[in-house]
C-alpha cells in the first residue's frame, strides 16, 4: 500500500559525544526545515549520554516520501557531515501515533 505511513529510526554513534546542549542548539537549526516538509508528519530527536549515541525518530506519509528522503543528498552527504558520523538505521511499520501536545517552535520543546 503505497500510502501507508513508515518509520525511520536513526542512530548516530560520534566518536565524540557532544553535550546534550550541543546536540539541541544542532538539532534546532534543523527544525525549520523539518516543519516545512510535508512528507514527514512527525519527528523527535533523541538523546543517550550513557550510551554516547543520539538520534531520531520520523514519521513518513508514504513510502514513496520516505525512500525520497533516504536517497536525497541531505540524507547521504549533508547530514553525515553536519554531525561528524553517518547514521545507522532502519525502517519500520507505523503502529498508533499519539500526540498531546504540537509543538510549532523548537526552542524549549525539550522541557516540560
Amino acid at each position: 500500500m503505497s500510502g501507508q505511513k513508515l518509520a525511520l529510526f536513526a542512530v548516530f554513534k560520534p566518536d565524540v559525544m557532544p553535550t546534550s546542549e550541543e546536540l539541541r542548539a544542532q538539532f534546532s537549526t534543523s527544525y525549520p526545515l523539518f516543519k516545512e516538509m510535508e512528507a514527514l508528519e512527525y519527528k523527535c530527536w533523541w538523546i543517550s549520554q550513557e550510551d554516547g549515541e543520539w538520534g531520531a525518530l520520523y514519521v513518513f506519509r508514504s513510502r514513496e516520501d520516505l525512500e525520497r528522503y533516504i536517497s536525497s543528498e541531505r540524507w547521504l552527504k549533508l547530514i553525515p557531515e553536519k554531525y561528524g558520523c553517518t547514521p545507522k538505521w532502519r525502517v519500520m511499520d507505523v503502529g498508533m501515533i499519539l500526540s498531546k501536545v504540537i509543538l510549532a517552535e523548537a526552542e524549549g520543546s525539550w522541557s516540560g
